[in-house]
C-alpha cells in the first residue's frame, strides 16, 4: 500500500463510528446477535461509540455495555461496566422519557442484573411507563415482543396482565 494511503487511512479511523449509523433494526439485529457472542458484542459497542444522538441507539450502546460486563472476568469490569450502562441509559431514557424500545432494553439489562448490584432500581418505574405508552407504538411486532417480554419476566397485575394480553 502506498504510504500516503496508509496516513490517509489511519488518520480517518476516528470519524468511522461517525460515519457509519446503524438504522434501529440494524441495531436491534445486531444486539440479538451479540447476546451469546463476546467478539459480536465488542464489534457492536465498536459500532455504536462516538457521539450519537439518536436515544434509541444510545440505549443500545447502553444494553451492549451492559453485556460486555457479562463477558468481563474480573469484577471490578464487570461492575464497572454495569455501572457505565445504567449511566449511557440515564441519558437516553432522558432524551425519549416516552421510548417503549429504551425502557424495554432498560428493564430487561436490569432484571438479569445480581441485586447485590444495587442497579434494578428502574424496573417499576419501566414497566409503567411501557404501559402507559404501549399502544402507542406503531409497530406490532415490536409491541407483542415487550408485552410477551413483560408477562414472562417481570411481575404483573392481573390488570396488566390483561392490558398486556392485547399484544
Amino acid at each position: 500500500m502506498n504510504r500516503h494511503v496508509i496516513i490517509l487511512f489511519i488518520a480517518l479511523l476516528p470519524l468511522r463510528s461517525i460515519a457509519f449509523a446503524l438504522s434501529h433494526e440494524e441495531a436491534r439485529k445486531a444486539f440479538e446477535g451479540a447476546l451469546e457472542d463476546e467478539n459480536k458484542t465488542e464489534l457492536l459497542l465498536d459500532n455504536l461509540s462516538g457521539t450519537l444522538s439518536d436515544p434509541v441507539l444510545i440505549a443500545y450502546r447502553a444494553a451492549t455495555e451492559a453485556l460486555m460486563g457479562k463477558f468481563s472476568y474480573l469484577p471490578w469490569n464487570k461492575y464497572s461496566w454495569c455501572k457505565q450502562s445504567m449511566t449511557t441509559f440515564r441519558e437516553a431514557v432522558a432524551a425519549d422519557p416516552g421510548n417503549i424500545e429504551i425502557r424495554y432494553l432498560r428493564i430487561a439489562i436490569q432484571i438479569n442484573l445480581p441485586s447485590i448490584l444495587n442497579m434494578s432500581g428502574d424496573i417499576v418505574e419501566d414497566k409503567k411507563n411501557i404501559l402507559q405508552n404501549l399502544d402507542k407504538s406503531n409497530n406490532p411486532a415490536q409491541q407483542n415482543k415487550i408485552a410477551s417480554f413483560l408477562l414472562n419476566n417481570v411481575a404483573c397485575t392481573d390488570t396488566e396482565k390483561f392490558v398486556l394480553k392485547k399484544y
